[in-house]
C-alpha cells in the first residue's frame, strides 16, 4: 500500500528530524575535536547540571557561554578518540534567568557559535557563509537519504550494491557537510545518488584520438565489456550518423550530468572545431556507488566504470585528473609487488585492476589542469570469481558503519549461524579488527600505505568467514622511501607538483604513519566501534582496547626488523599525541574552489592508547 498525502508529509517531517539528529550529533562532536571557535576553552562542565537537565549515567552537562543571559548547553559523554562526544541528539539555548531550555536546531546552533566566536579563528565572512549553505544543503540531502529508509531493513550480506548503498549513507564517517553534493537539485540527487539506486544511461562522446591518452596496459576490448550487443550496434550507429570511425575517434563513455552541465560548456570549443563530438545515444545502464563517481553494472558484471562529475563535495570537485589515473597505475604495481614479497598479503590481499582507463588530453599536456579531469574514464575490474562464485560476499568496511535497529554484524553472524548477543558481536568485531590492522601494519614493511578508509577496503567473506580484504582506487597509495629502499621496491616516480606540498611522498616515519592512524583506525575502524556502541549498546573502552592489542601483535611479528619496530611503536603507543584529520577547519581556512584536492589540515589528540589497561613490550 502506497504512501497518502497526509502519510508522505508526515513521513517527510520524520525523515528531516532524523536528519537533524543526525547532523546535531556529527556537528558537535566535530567541534569538540577540532576545538572549533575555541569550544574547549571557552566551554566547561556545568558542576551542578540538574537545575537544568536530566543526565544519564555516565553523562556530563557542556556549557558554551554566549552572553551574560545566553549559552548553549548539551550533554555529552568521555570518547576514547576526544574527551567529549555529544550524548543523546539534543543541543539546548540555555536562558540564565528563566533557566529554560530551547532545543536547537543545526543550523541555529552553528549560526550563533559563529556570531559569537566565528571571527576569534581568522576566518573570513565568505567562508562563513558558505559554511552555513552547505550545512543547510546536506541537511536537505540528508534528508533525502532517510526517505530511502528501507536500506536499513532487513540488511542483506549478500548484495554488494545494497551494502554500497548502506556505504554511501553515512558517507565520510563524522562529517557533518560530508552529503553537501554542491550541483545537484533534489531531482538530480534521487537520479544520481547511491541512496536510491536509480538506473541511468551512460551518455557517449566521441574524441579524436590523438587527443586520447590511454593506461600503459589499457585494453580497448574492456569497453565492449560495458555493453550488450544491441548497444554495441547502437554505438556503430552513432558513429556512422556523424560521419566519423573508430579508427579516428574513440567512443568516450560520459556521466549523464556531466556531459549536460559541464562538457557542453567546457569543451564548446572543442566541438565547434570537431575534436570532441557528442553522439546522440544512451546506452549501457548502470547505477551509482558509494563513491559517486564508480557506477556498477545494473545486471551485474565483473567491470565498474569510473567517470568524473563536476560537482562539489567535502570542499573539492569530483574530477579525475590524468594524474591521478596515472598516479593509481603505479599505486597498484606496489601493491602487486608487496602482494609477491609478503607471505601474508600473498593470501589475503585482493587488487581491483585499474590500469584501464582513458582521458582527455589537450596538445599542452598540462598533467595539472582541471579541465582535462573533467573527461576521463576508467573500468574498474573486480576479481571474477568474486563477482561470478556465489559463495563469496562482498562489503565495504564503511557499510560496516552504519546501522540502526538492524546492523550487517547481525547477518554475518546470520552466516555463521551464531545467536545475536553482545558478546558474539565484540567477537566477531574482534576477528575483523585483528584481520584488519594485520592486513594494513604488512604494508608498513615495504615503506608503502594505502588509502585504507572504509570505502576504499572490502571485506571478502567466504562461507561466513573473513578471507582478506579487496582494496580499490589506488592513486594515493603513500609511500616512505627509506623503507621502501630496505624492501627493495623501487620509487614509483609519482606525478607530483614540484611547487606545492604533495601527501603521497613522506619524508619521515611520523607523516607516513599518520594515514595509518588517522584513515585506518580513526576513520574506518572507529566508526564501526561507534556503529556497533549503538546498535549493540557494547562498551566502546572494550572494542578499543581490542584494536589496541591487534596492533600490538601486528608489529611485534618477526617480520618486522628491531628498529623499524621501535619506530612504529614509538609513534603509536609511547608518543604522547596522535595526528588526526581536521574536518571542518580546513573548509573554513579554504581559498578558490581548490579543484579535485580536498582541503585538510592535521590536528592532535592526546595519544588513545595511553589511557588504557599498559601492556607489557
Amino acid at each position: 500500500m502506497g504512501l497518502t498525502v497526509k502519510n508522505l508529509s508526515i513521513h517527510k517531517l520524520n525523515t528531516y528530524q532524523e536528519a537533524e539528529h543526525h547532523l546535531i550529533k556529527d556537528l558537535m562532536d566535530a567541534f569538540l575535536l577540532e576545538n572549533l571557535f575555541l569550544i574547549n576553552e571557552n566551554g566547561r562542565i556545568v558542576e551542578d547540571p540538574k537545575d537544568y537537565l536530566r543526565l544519564e549515567e555516565g553523562e556530563s552537562l557542556y556549557e558554551v557561554p554566549l552572553s551574560e543571559k545566553l549559552s548553549i548547553v548539551f550533554p555529552v559523554r568521555f570518547s576514547v578518540l576526544q574527551s567529549y562526544r555529544l550524548s543523546g541528539e539534543n543541543v539546548y539555548l540555555l536562558r540564565k534567568d528563566s533557566k529554560r531550555l530551547q532545543v536547537l536546531k543545526p543550523l541555529q546552533t552553528a549560526r550563533l557559535l559563529i556570531d559569537a566566536y566565528g571571527k576569534t579563528n581568522g576566518y573570513s565572512e565568505d567562508n562563513l557563509h558558505q559554511f552555513l549553505n552547505e550545512l543547510t544543503l546536506a541537511l536537505k540531502q540528508t534528508a533525502l537519504t532517510y526517505e530511502s529508509a528501507e536500506i536499513f531493513q532487513d540488511n542483506q550480506l549478500g548484495s554488494f550494491i545494497e551494502t554500497e548503498r548502506l556505504a554511501a549513507f553515512r558517507d565520510r564517517p563524522f562529517h557533518p557537510t560530508s552529503k553537501a553534493k554542491e550541483g545537484w537539485t533534489e531531482e538530480e540527487y534521487r537520479l544520481y545518488s547511491p541512496e536510491f539506486q536509480q538506473p541511468m544511461k551512460l551518455s557517449w562522446l566521441a574524441v579524436r584520438r590523438d587527443y586520447i591518452r590511454a593506461g600503459k596496459v589499457a585494453n580497448e576490448a574492456l569497453l565492449d565489456g560495458l555493453l550488450t550487443e544491441q548497444e554495441k550496434y547502437q554505438l556503430t550507429e552513432a558513429f556512422q550518423k556523424e560521419g566519423i570511425s573508430m579508427e579516428e575517434y574513440f567512443a568516450m563513455p560520459v556521466h549523464p550530468w556531466q556531459k549536460t552541465n559541464v562538457i557542453a560548456k567546457l569543451y564548446q570549443e572543442e566541438m565547434i572545431r570537431k575534436i570532441c563530438i557528442p553522439l546522440d545515444v544512451q546506452i549501457g545502464s548502470y547505477t551509482a556507488t558509494s563513491s559517486l563517481r564508480s557506477l556498477a553494472p545494473v545486471n551485474g558484471g565483473d567491470y565498474h566504470l569510473k567517470l568524473p562529475i563536476g560537482i562539489s563535495s567535502l570542499g573539492a570537485l569530483r574530477l579525475m585528473p590524468t594524474r591521478y589515473l596515472m598516479n593509481g597505475e603505479k599505486g597498484q604495481v606496489l601493491l602487486e609487488r608487496a602482494k609477491e614479497k609478503d607471505r601474508y598479503l600473498k593470501n589475503r590481499l585482493f587488487i581491483c585492476d585499474e590500469g584501464n582507463w582513458w582521458a582527455f588530453q589537450g596538445k599542452d599536456q598540462d598533467l595539472f589542469a582541471d579541465k582535462p579531469g573533467h573527461l576521463t574514464c576508467q573500468i574498474r575490474s573486480y576479481p571474477s570469481d568474486f563477482v561470478s562464485d556465489q559463495d563469496y560476499t562482498l562489503v565495504s568496511m564503511a557499510a560496516l558503519a552504519v546501522g540502526k535497529e538492524d546492523h550487517l554484524f547481525s547477518q554475518w553472524l546470520g552466516m555463521q549461524r551464531k545467536e545475536v548477543t553482545q558478546e558474539n558481536v565484540a567477537n566477531l568485531f574482534k576477528v575483523l579488527c585483528s584481520e584488519f590492522t594485520t592486513f594494513a601494519c604488512r604494508f608498513l614493511l615495504y615503506g608503502i600505505m594505502p588509502e585504507l578508509h572504509g570505502q576504499n577496503v572490502i571485506a571478502v567473506i567466504k562461507g561466513g568467514d573473513l578471507i582478506g580484504f579487496l582494496l580499490r582506487d589506488h592513486d594515493t597509495v603513500r609511500i616512505y622511501p627509506e623503507w621502501m629502499e630496505k624492501a627493495n621496491l623501487e620509487d614509483p616516480d609519482y606525478i607530483i607538483r614540484k611547487d606545492t606540498p604533495n601527501t603521497l611522498i613522506n619524508q619521515n616515519p611520523e607523516e607516513f604513519l599518520s594515514y595509518f592512524q588517522t584513515l585506518a583506525v580513526e576513520v574506518n575502524i572507529y566508526a564501526i566501534i561507534d556503529s556497533l556502541c549503538s546498535v549493540y549498546q557494547l562498551e566502546e573502552d572494550i572494542l578499543w582496547k581490542m584494536v589496541k592489542e591487534s596492533i600490538w601483535r601486528a608489529i611485534h611479528d618477526h617480520d618486522f626488523e628491531l628498529k623499524q619496530r621501535e619506530v612504529i611503536y614509538n609513534i603509536l603507543f609511547v608518543n604522547e599525541t596522535w595526528p588526526i584529520k581536521r574536518l571542518l577547519d580546513p573548509l573554513l581556512r579554504r581559498k578558490g574552489s581548490g579543484g579535485g584536492s580536498m582541503p585538510s589540515s592535521i590536528g592532535k589528540i592526546n595519544n588513545p592508547f595511553q589511557p588504557l589497561e599498559k601492556m607489557k613490550r
